[in-house]
């Protein structure tokens, strides 16, 4: 079913659509580094500027991902996970005078700044809500975050009326999340490097009294729903933090660098340089073309809008667990959409009865997760599921071999739920869904995540109302 989607999905893309291709700046890490940074902004090709440039607005329909590196000759080699491990990405596109009003603001605010490249820029929220307060909603989009080391095998596909729909694109700005992994494994139990889960290491220095990580606010802040953090999770306070993204900040190494380097740059490992590499399909907006807004949900380490600590910890299952029973299971619930007074868009006028459609619901896990569902929690109605098979064919994908695309022991792919038209789930903002994760608990794990990152579109329109 999944890979069957999938493949019709490519095929519609690559039938009736146009198309364009863009590369991210260089991206160079020495091995163990991270580079958790906003590029930008980076200029669209000239045709898709001047075709948009007056009254035409461009329909985003999907987009492929890829990582390479580039010869001299122009020739272009994918880059595997056990090289450079790609954490997530998260794409803004849209008018050069808006985005500087973003980048402007982030100036301003170094908390939306960091906001902007971190985890809760992957949900999308912050950019969500400072647009909403400027009314641009339409003249900057942001989208993509749903896809880390699965980006191969991630279709971002839209199905109709269901858009991106952007108002005079001239820009881009991605922001990009990697480490440089490309060493041989010291532990062969371990089919995938230590490094993607970001173990805090002696360098860190956490300052529990003052709340901080190398002088530094954590971002996010440190914060889970009263209801996980009773579950004892160490990712749910800085005393017990061990590892995840608060300790991948931008320039840091994931290794012990008093023991493993000359200095604490490293400079004696070599600096590789990869690309990012995007190719957008779009058409036309038309009369009939639905626009797509984040939703509200859903992330199992909250149980308000929007999104709380975002990452968590897998613990290590007690010591004579029978194979197979190693699991480590978490549930919240949340409502499907952004409404009035959520704190973090103040001037959201959304009311809590208004409809939305749930148009794109994208999984993300990390390695070792088994499954996601989305659940009606009204109906008791699953709307999206994923799991782990020995065939891959059941949305969560896991490699077996040595080529990009299949490395082994990563995980490879998350197939994500779409809707079109009127097959699309309607539900008021205020609908409450729920989502539960597994992850094999056969091992520890830090950092894991266990999100919908989903779409809505908004029922405004006389002729979708119910």
């Amino acid at each position: 079913m999944w890979k069957a989607l999938s493949l019709a999905l490519l095929r519609v893309a690559a039938a009736g659509e146009w198309n364009f291709t863009v590369y991210s700046a260089p991206i160079k890490l020495r091995y163990g580094e991270v580079y958790n940074n906003q590029q930008g902004p980076l200029k669209l090709p000239e045709h898709i500027v001047s075709r948009y440039a007056e009254d035409k607005e461009m329909a985003i329909t999907g987009f492929d991902v890829e990582m390479v590196r580039q010869a001299a000759d122009g020739s272009e080699e994918l880059v595997k996970l056990n090289d450079h491990y790609l954490h997530h990405y998260i794409l803004s596109m849209g008018r050069i005078e808006t985005m500087n009003k973003v980048l402007q603001h982030a100036a301003e605010d170094k908390m939306f700044a960091r906001m902007l490249r971190g985890c809760h820029g992957m949900t999308r929220a912050p950019i969500h809500s400072f647009l909403t307060q400027l009314g641009d909603n339409e003249d900057l989009v942001t989208f993509g975050s749903a896809a880390g080391a699965e980006y191969r095998h991630n279709p971002q596909r839209y199905s109709a009326p269901f858009r991106r729909v952007i108002k005079s694109p001239q820009v881009w700005v991605p922001t990009f999340h990697v480490i440089n992994t490309n060493k041989p494994l010291e532990n062969s139990s371990v089919p995938y490097s230590p490094l993607l889960e970001c173990p805090c290491t002696p360098q860190r220095k956490i300052d529990v009294a003052a709340g901080t990580i190398d002088g530094r606010d954590p971002d996010p802040p440190i914060r889970c729903s009263p209801s996980f953090a009773a579950t004892g999770n160490p990712s749910c306070s800085l005393s017990t933090y061990v590892g995840g993204w608060r300790c991948c900040e931008n320039g840091v190494f994931l290794i012990d660098t008093d023991k493993q380097c000359k200095d604490p740059e490293c400079s004696e490992e070599p600096e590789d340089e990869v690309f990012m590499k995007y190719t957008f399909y779009y058409e036309d907006a038309t009369p009939e073309t639905r626009h797509m807004e984040p939703s509200a949900c859903c992330d199992v380490t909250g149980t308000t809008q929007g999104f709380e600590n975002i990452e968590y910890d897998v613990p290590v299952c007690a010591a004579g667990t029978p194979p197979g029973k190693c699991l480590h299971i978490v549930e919240t619930v949340q409502p499907v959409g952004y409404y009035y007074r959520h704190p973090k868009s103040p001037n959201d006028h959304h009311k809590a009865t208004d409809l939305v459609d749930i148009v794109f619901a994208a999984p993300h896990l990390h390695v070792a997760g088994l499954s996601l569902e989305l659940i009606d929690e009204v109906t008791n109605k699953t709307l999206c599921h994923v799991y782990a098979s020995k065939d891959n064919a059941h949305g969560i994908m896991y490699g077996n071999g040595t080529e990009a695309g299949n490395e082994n022991g990563y995980m490879t792919g998350l197939l994500p739920c779409v809707w079109g038209g009127e097959e699309a789930p309607r539900f008021q903002r205020n609908h409450p869904l729920r989502t539960r994760a597994v992850y094999d608990s056969s091992r520890g794990h830090t950092g894991v995540m266990s999100l919908w990152l989903m779409d809505v579109s908004p029922v405004s329109e006389p002729d979708f109302m119910i």
